[in-house]
């Protein structure tokens, strides 16, 4: 261990009175692997115990030029406050570790090491197990949301097919139209879980988000102006640009216009409000109404596909529209109360530096 680390970090060492040294000891037995980094003589300044297991280390072969390389690669290209204190994963020796660096002192980086191999292995046999009850749900919800109209168009031409010499033209024009809607859901229905893949590959860029919803505003206002809903937006700043791909966001937002639009039927009033603010890093996109609202039961059920109040819904338009946030790396909020309104937030990144 670098006598400069212990003589700056243990006053007992410094005053020669090693047993009374505590930081020491805890340094090496600590189930975390910290390595300090001295940048101006570039060299390890310490590194403990654990972290010489979890690098695969023993015969410390692995130097500060490595250690740098491994942990910081960015160090000096980019901006430090992309690199300290942010947490990152690296695969080492068929391990996964996950580290973060802190600056401690003007020259010297602390990173903290953490072995997260097993939890990720845990992770990811829940998430497997939680998309296979999921794609149960889901193919549950297509066998019977398809079943109810294919049943229906068979009974319909049985009818048919039994008193077509019977019928008048009129009376077998009825049984088709019939069978001719039910086809027209089995449609909106395909289309609908078409729009599940349909953008798997999103185009992230800079997109000013001011003239993003702008335009997205002045296409739904006169539709809204129908229905008597005023529609406004606010830009606070410093907002200015967002990293999204504009295809999805436009679809996301029209979606929960949508939903809103529904909810302010027979409203006194009706309002919709889109606002845009810096908030825990992100750009939030509020999209609010003041609607007939959502009971605590629906909101448990929101994201549940073919979960829905709606007569013609078909419970997949949030779950979409909540994938397609995921796509660009955001993710999505809903807070609702009975007979006053929703709020839904989008939290999407801030646009990158050009």
């Amino acid at each position: 261990m670098n006598d400069f680390f212990l003589e700056n970090t243990c006053p007992a060492i410094k005053n020669k009175e090693p047993s009374r040294c505590l930081y020491a000891y805890i340094m090496e037995t600590i189930d975390l692997g910290i390595v300090i980094l001295g940048l101006k003589k570039q060299e390890v300044i310490f590194k403990n115990k654990f972290a010489s297991e979890l690098f695969q280390d023993a015969e410390d072969q692995l130097g500060y030029y490595a250690l740098m390389a491994l942990l910081l690669p960015n160090y000096g290209k980019v901006d430090n406050n992309d690199i300290i204190g942010k947490t990152n994963t690296i695969w080492h020796k068929n391990r996964l570790l996950g580290y973060t660096p802190y600056m401690i002192a003007d020259g010297f980086i602390w990173v903290i090491v953490r072995d997260i191999t097993e939890r990720s292995r845990l992770e990811s046999i829940a998430e497997a197990v939680s998309a296979m009850e999921n794609t149960s749900y889901i193919f549950s919800g297509i066998r019977h949301e398809l079943g109810n109209p294919i049943n229906s168009i068979k009974m319909t031409l049985s009818v048919l097919k039994k008193n077509l010499p019977h019928y008048s033209v009129n009376a077998v024009e009825k049984f088709v139209d019939r069978a001719m809607s039910e086809i027209s859901r089995v449609e909106f229905l395909l289309q609908t879980l078409k729009n599940f893949s349909l953008f798997e590959n999103p185009d992230i860029q800079n997109v000013n988000i001011e003239d993003f919803i702008s335009r997205f505003v002045s296409l739904v206002s006169g539709d809204l102006g129908q229905k008597g809903i005023k529609i406004n937006y606010l830009v606070i700043p410093p907002v200015n640009t967002i990293s999204a791909d504009p295809r999805l966001l436009h679809q996301v937002i029209l979606n929960l216009i949508t939903n809103a639009s529904d909810a302010l039927n027979q409203c006194e009033n009706p309002q919709i409000m889109i606002r845009a603010e810096v908030k825990e890093g992100f750009v939030a996109i509020t999209i609010e109404d003041n609607g007939i609202g959502m009971s605590e039961e629906e909101q448990d059920n929101l994201f549940k596909p073919f979960y829905t109040t709606k007569p013609h819904g078909t419970g997949l338009g949030l779950m979409i529209a909540l994938k397609m946030v995921t796509l660009m790396k955001g993710n999505m909020e809903v807070k609702s109360y009975k007979d006053v309104g929703t709020k839904v937030i989008i939290f999407i990144p801030k646009g990158k530096n050009e």
